[in-house]
């Protein structure tokens, strides 16, 4: 005896039409009995068939993976019933076909022996999906004139709710959380963030989340206007709706001006504002939700500034400048050099430097040649002309170009000209950074701080009220501090007193004097 498991569908548009579940499902029943098959399973499904991605069609393909083999049809009243999708139709058709289940609509049956009646069951899938395409086309147009008539026939948005009005059409009307809206409206006039405001209305009982917040705050339906939005030529439109509004015209318009005057604002560079007193603003990160930290100055009663750094993102760290500052010049105090290190590093310098400047030389060579060539070919057009060879418009035209590639020759020499006393200078003034660390930071520009900081430390910065710390530090500095310290042993990745590497990798042993070294070593210090 052949087994199947039975499948009735409808949708709320059809049930009107007397595609009811029981009417299918008795069919279903009676074709089994008349063919002695075994009904094994049977799945009700009340969702649109535009998709396989329904609730019951996803059980049914779990039961049939579980119980490969052991039933024969999937069977339904109509192909419609099935999909609405040819192509999805024709997948899980043959999907299901690997794990030994035929697909047929009792109403229709397909002979699948049969090569061309491939061809029947494509029609047979093609007009539901015609059909539905063809009602969608005719929803979209409905919903759309019914926007253009000024009604929302959708859900209605935060702070209306949907009604019907006197001749039963669809109308949206405020609601009791309408207050909640003029009150986001009005705190954006007066300067409130929206974080504050959303703060305030969550403790008001009115949970928004921060982008339906945003969104509400641009929608012209609060000002009792719909938009009706593009469509082929036709340009999107902003009507009069027939709702109340929730707030004035005046009023909406005026937090279009604001929110746009905080766009620009929040476009510019985040961390753009330098002040001597938070030299880690933007470097460091909040170790509760790693965002950057920024940083401003508060008052205290008597009139006097006390800079803090604070992440404006969770809200749960505050650290007074002055404290962190410190601990963070601590820190560079001890990078130290010994002698051995700094002799290292300085020829390290110096057979980069050597390097740069043989490769120079050659440059500069393959320069100066091409510099003579582009000249005699200027003078060799000119004797072209005296000669009447070429036009004095091509003369022009071409010695025109000529000129252009000197110039390019010319300029690139110039750039060229570093001298090796110049490298060695760049490398003595160099050292005389690296030798005290602290003092250089101190004596330079905010700009050329925050520089500093970055070339040391690549990665983000946090700090948890005691400590600092970094998941890496700049490589030079990394393998000098090996030398000195022995710094590998160190299990727990501790750099200073105030600072540890977390989630230390260690890195391979490299030879100094090898190529791989060179390349190892090539992440710089900014040194001002």
């Amino acid at each position: 005896m052949k087994r199947a498991v039975i499948m009735s569908r409808v949708s709320s548009d059809e049930q009107a039409k007397g595609f009811s579940l029981g009417v299918q499902l008795e069919q279903l029943t009676n074709y089994c009995k008349r063919k002695d098959i075994e009904i094994v399973a049977h799945y009700k499904e009340d969702h649109s068939a535009k998709n396989f991605n329904r609730p019951e069609f996803q059980n049914f393909l779990r039961f049939a993976k579980k119980n490969k083999k052991t039933f024969d049809y999937l069977l339904v009243t109509t192909w419609d019933r099935f999909s609405r999708n040819v192509t999805d139709s024709f997948v899980m058709i043959r999907q299901l076909k690997t794990m030994g289940i035929e697909v047929q609509a009792i109403e229709q049956p397909i002979d699948f022996s049969i090569p061309e009646s491939k061809a029947m069951l494509a029609i047979n899938l093609v007009f539901p999906e015609i059909d539905n395409d063809r009602r969608s086309i005719k929803i979209r147009g409905g919903i759309r004139a019914s926007l253009k008539a000024g009604r929302w026939c959708r859900m209605a948005p935060m702070g209306y709710v949907n009604e019907r009005d006197a001749n039963n059409r669809p109308i949206i009307q405020p609601s009791p959380k309408a207050k909640f809206i003029q009150y986001a409206y009005k705190g954006i006039v007066q300067g409130k963030t929206q974080v504050t405001i959303r703060d305030e209305l969550r403790s008001q009982g009115f949970k928004v989340s921060r982008n339906n917040l945003s969104l509400l705050l641009k929608n012209p339906m609060y000002m009792g206007k719909i938009v009706v939005p593009k469509e082929g030529e036709e340009q999107e439109q902003c009507i009069e709706g027939v709702h109340q509004e929730i707030i004035s015209e005046k009023l909406f318009y005026q937090v279009q001006e604001k929110l746009t005057e905080r766009q620009n604002k929040r476009n510019r560079p985040i961390y753009n504002t330098l002040r001597e007193e938070l030299p880690l603003r933007g470097i460091l990160h909040c170790s509760k939700c790693q965002s950057k930290m920024t940083g401003s100055p508060s008052k205290s009663c008597t009139g006097k500034k006390y800079f803090y750094y604070h992440c404006n993102h969770c809200k749960k760290e505050r650290f007074s400048a002055k404290k962190v500052n410190a601990i963070f010049e601590s820190i560079l105090d001890d990078f130290q050099f010994t002698k051995q290190s700094k002799v290292l590093y300085k020829e390290i310098l110096k057979s980069l430097s050597g390097t740069n400047q043989k490769d120079s030389l050659k440059k500069r060579k393959k320069l100066e040649i091409e510099l003579v060539s582009a000249n005699q070919r200027i003078e060799n057009l000119q004797d072209l002309l005296v000669d009447g060879t070429i036009s004095p418009k091509v003369y022009g035209q071409t010695l025109n170009r000529y000129t252009k590639q000197t110039e390019q020759i010319t300029s690139n020499l110039k750039n060229l000209n570093t001298t090796n006393s110049e490298y060695k200078g760049l490398i003595e003034n160099a050292f005389q950074h690296l030798e005290n660390f602290r003092q250089t930071y101190a004596n330079s520009a905010i700009e050329h701080k925050k520089k500093l900081i970055s070339s040391i430390f690549p990665e983000k910065i946090e700090f948890d009220g005691k400590k600092c710390r970094t998941t890496r530090i700049n490589d030079v500095l990394r393998y000098i501090l090996q030398i000195d310290r022995d710094l590998p042993q160190n299990k727990k990745g501790q750099i200073s007193k105030n600072m540890s590497l977390s989630r230390l990798v260690e890195t391979p042993r490299i030879e100094l004097g090898s190529k791989q070294a060179v390349k190892k070593l090539s992440t710089y210090l900014f040194l001002s």
